[in-house]
């Protein structure tokens, strides 16, 4: 997994404890599907060049980040703040985002420095194609109970089936894998 952290005044919006708890997390509920995540290259972004900014507000904001991602692996961007683009003033902590800038579809992770240790989670979910959840508890809901974040028995299929197109199609590559194309 590689994270892109946005910098104000030359620090980074969150450290590599703050990714490790989210890492830490994310492992824990999804080892029911067989996959581990760890942290892989870190890079802290100033935004002195106008590259992103550290506060995203509209979709173009988002957009931005396209050009960036780099194959192979799962791209995570960690800003300061993360404005929901549906509704105006609104704060969320975390998106699964698409975009077509930079030539072929993109998706990757946006995650507000303000998110509890779940939300990376949460948005992976996301990431290997599931919807929100009505079921309490479940990770890709909204309403918590008094048991573990857990994925269904679909939502466990779904992310398998998800893992292995993205292997196929050479959009992730597994830790044992080679590289297919040691430029990108």
């Amino acid at each position: 997994m590689r994270f892109s952290l946005a910098a104000v005044e030359g620090e980074p919006v969150v450290s590599t404890a703050w990714l490790d708890a989210q890492l830490r997390e994310a492992n824990t509920i999804f080892t029911p599907a067989h996959i581990a995540f760890r942290r892989g290259e870190v890079d802290a972004i100033a935004n002195a060049d106008d590259r992103w900014p550290a506060d995203l507000v509209t979709r173009a904001d988002r957009h931005r980040l396209g050009p960036q991602v780099k194959t192979e692996v799962i791209n995570v961007f960690v800003v300061r703040s993360l404005a929901d683009v549906d509704i105006e003033g609104r704060m969320i902590r975390g998106v699964h985002w698409r975009s077509r800038r930079g030539g072929s579809p993109r998706h990757y992770v946006i995650l507000s420095s303000t998110a509890g240790a779940r939300v990376l989670a949460h948005e992976l979910g996301h990431f290997f194609g599931n919807p929100h959840s009505p079921t309490p508890g479940n990770i890709m809901s909204y309403e918590s109970a008094d048991v573990p974040p857990f994925f269904d028995a679909g939502q466990l299929r779904r992310i398998r089936r998800s893992r292995e197109r993205f292997v196929r199609e050479g959009e992730l590559r597994l830790l044992d894998q080679p590289a297919q194309n040691s430029s990108q």
